[in-house]
């Protein structure tokens, strides 16, 4: 009996393995160079291979010079050219981070995976559409989501999307965490231009992708005067950070932020000590310049390193920071799924505007001013909730229970609320306000997800954080692909909402608006307004199917909620979740206001202090 309750054990824990995280990247069968591929790029020749789906595939074409040594830490530089033709048949490395289960990497241990020699794209293009035709294809320019440390080009291919909705589609690789952004006075002056002392690396990263698009995109049979930057969670919210650089003008023509977020980040929260009176984040470049210091044995404690900090020059400072190795930068740190929250989207004032982009987007002029589609997923937060055990406990070690379904699912909803406030009602009022055709919003809602003896996954995750990418890309198996999520059952409904949904992105891609889709049959998406509806909700048909809404959410409502929610057990819980909301949330600091938190009753406590301790 024992030894079956052990093998019972031991068969339940591999199905929770196999239902409840992600599968891995696959690795791609090799490839054969294909002579119908061979293409002129302004570096050098190409040539690709044919990939599924009756499309051509170039894979880790080099946009920009490897970012290694003394170019870690400024603007990328154009690669070396070549004469002889290259073959462009394999993924590259992802850039540097730590592996963890929602990565897409097949090491998901938090170990420090990729390389710095990273900037590299990728490209699908249906095989039916000849280069030498007159009209080119709609460009669809996919910028990855994961936190902006965590990532990779590769993880959702893109030759479904190119050949069901004849599109090309580039995939991009960008600089994450510490090395996509670093802002500390020894990164500026001294032989160093205004874009190397940005700290924007990342963002660079991107811009240079958008102009190797536009200066080669032509000959793979994209038109580079319709390209649609889209992305999701990071990559959503690079997106809006692209919408406002002024250095990315005229290399895109329409922009879909899914889940992203309009949050930049001031120097000073960059760059300070957390307790300064003006506090940084616990991981601006001066604490991480404090563990570097321990770490590489120069200290014995944090005040030692801040003294020795404070006594070291610029350029001594600039020294070590490149001594260090990949490995070495991100030794000790650690976050959810790989993730930490180190500061990013610096407001230099070159890259990106010095003011909020809720200021920047009130002036036509003052932006890419495109249309635009914008949304979120109604349960964004559940996706990380459900990993967290303070919400969830793994019965027998693994198997997956809500404590507290009630307190769960107010918190989710809460927090996902809150992300479409910032995200999309905020940054589209104010865009309509001057350009009322312009930009489009959805919310995705999708909760059929699998249910058995194991996990409900319906409430757990819900229309989770991510998971509308797998319609986009018609691809349910890699990223964030739990199995037991999708199953028989409900196959039907979400192959219907992935067409649908993709005949809407690339109706937008070729005509500016998502209209009632690429084959004129959906429901017509109508533009974001302050009266009627505004709100394009993607569901299946069991649920209600597509239709346009009206369902405001505003911070105002937001903190009235909060102000008069009966279930919230005291008032230091109430002002934690204000500050969560409000404060610590991207683009949250941007609107705070500190006689509101104060008015709540939350005087004495300093929001900054409950925001550290959260």
């Amino acid at each position: 009996m024992k030894k079956l309750l052990v093998l019972l054990t031991v068969i339940i824990a591999a199905l929770f393995a196999w239902y409840f995280w992600p599968s891995p990247t696959r690795e791609p069968e090799p490839r054969t160079p294909n002579p119908d591929t061979q293409r002129d790029t302004t570096a050098g020749p190409v040539v690709g291979s044919v990939d599924t789906d009756d499309t051509f595939a170039w894979l880790g074409i080099p946009f920009a010079a490897a970012p290694v040594d003394d170019l870690r830490w400024r603007a990328p530089q154009p690669v070396e050219p070549w004469t002889e033709t290259r073959e462009m048949v394999a993924f590259r490395d992802p850039c540097v981070q730590l592996s963890g289960p929602l990565d897409g990497l097949p090491d998901d241990s938090g170990a420090v995976v990729g390389s710095e020699d990273c900037l590299y794209l990728n490209i699908w293009a249906p095989r039916t559409h000849s280069v030498d035709e007159s009209g080119k294809l709609p460009v669809m320019f996919w910028i990855h989501g994961g936190g902006n440390t965590i990532g990779t080009a590769n993880t959702y291919a893109g030759s479904k999307l190119a050949a069901g909705e004849q599109v090309v589609v580039v995939t991009i690789n960008y600089r994450l965490g510490f090395f996509g952004w670093m802002s500390h006075p020894a990164l500026r002056g001294k032989g160093r231009d205004a874009l190397d002392a940005s700290g924007n690396y990342a963002n660079l990263d991107m811009i240079a992708a958008l102009q190797w698009v536009k200066d080669n995109i032509a000959t793979f049979g994209g038109d580079p005067e319709k390209v649609t930057i889209f992305g999701e969670s990071a990559g959503g919210r690079n997106v809006y950070s692209l919408l406002a650089s002024p250095l990315a003008k005229s290399l895109f023509q329409r922009a879909i932020s899914q889940s992203g977020s309009v949050g930049t980040t001031p120097r000073w929260r960059a760059e300070n000590f957390h307790d300064d009176a003006k506090p940084g984040m616990t991981l601006s470049s001066r604490e991480w310049l404090v563990r570097q210091l321990l770490n590489a044995g120069k200290a014995t404690d944090s005040a030692t390193a801040r003294t020795a900090l404070a006594a070291m020059s610029n350029d001594e400072i600039r020294s070590f920071m490149y001594s260090r190795s990949p490995r070495q930068v991100l030794e000790g740190i650690s976050g959810g799924a790989g993730m930490y929250r180190a500061p990013q989207s610096f407001r230099d004032g070159k890259v990106l505007p010095a003011s909020t982009l809720y200021k920047v987007f009130r002036d036509p002029k003052g932006y890419n001013n495109v249309p635009l589609i914008t949304g979120t997923n109604r349960d964004e937060l559940k996706l990380f909730l459900a990993q967290n055990p303070e919400f969830v406990e793994r019965r027998f070690g693994f198997l997956p229970k809500i404590k507290d379904p009630k307190a769960y699912n107010a918190l989710a909803a809460y927090l996902s609320d809150n992300w479409k406030a910032l995200a999309v009602d905020t940054p589209a009022d104010i865009i309509a306000a001057h350009s009322p055709q312009s930009v489009f919003a959805y919310r995705w809602d999708w909760d059929e997800g699998g249910k058995n003896w194991l996990v409900d996954y319906s409430e757990l995750l819900g229309a989770g954080h991510g998971l509308e990418v797998a319609y986009i890309f018609n691809n349910f198996t890699d990223g964030i692909a739990v199995p037991g999520l999708y199953n028989s059952d409900n196959i039907p409904g979400r192959d219907l909402l992935g067409a649908q949904m993709r005949s809407y992105w690339s109706e937008f891609a070729r005509n500016g608006a998502p209209g009632r889709g690429r084959n004129g049959a959906l429901p017509l998406w109508q533009p974001w307004s302050t009266q009627g509806p505004n709100l394009m909700l993607l569901d299946t048909v069991a649920d209600g199917g597509l239709r346009m809404v009206r369902e405001p959410m505003t911070m105002a409502m937001l903190k009235r909620r909060v102000a008069q929610d009966e279930d919230i057990p005291d008032l230091r819980t109430r002002c934690e979740l204000h500050v969560q909301l409000f404060l610590l949330a991207n683009a949250g600091a941007d609107v705070w206001n500190r006689k509101e938190y104060d008015a709540l009753g939350c005087a004495g406590f300093d929001p900054w202090s409950l925001a550290v301790e959260r």
